[in-house]
């Protein structure tokens, strides 16, 4: 009986570990943005990765990534780092809400 129960025990852990969501190496995206801001960039990253924007701004800003819902103030000429973990598939625009602009399409895959 102990070595059923122990085979159950073992079967639950690998198939809860199969479950979890996929990893990735960390990635770390670099981005000055100037003013006037440049054309959009495509910007892709695996999906389950610990993902760091790091940008740079010319003007105090304030950078959202849509879908994520993450915001945050940016302070002319110091990069700034937006760090989180990638786990929803999809393309999500960065942008701007000081000037509107999309910086860059962040494609997760």
């Amino acid at each position: 009986m102990k070595h059923v129960f122990r085979l159950v025990v073992i079967l639950l852990v690998g198939l809860l570990a199969a479950c979890s969501a996929p990893s990735a190496e960390p990635q770390t995206v670099e981005l000055v943005v100037t003013d006037p801001p440049a054309p959009t960039v495509r910007v892709e990253v695996p999906l389950g990765a610990e993902v760091t924007l790091r940008i740079t701004s010319a003007i105090d800003d304030r950078a959202h990534l849509h879908g994520y819902e993450i915001e945050q103030d940016l302070e002319a000429g110091v990069p700034t780092d937006i760090v989180f973990d990638a786990t929803m598939s999809g393309t999500y625009e960065l942008e701007s809400h000081v000037t509107d602009a999309i910086w860059a399409d962040l494609v997760v895959k």
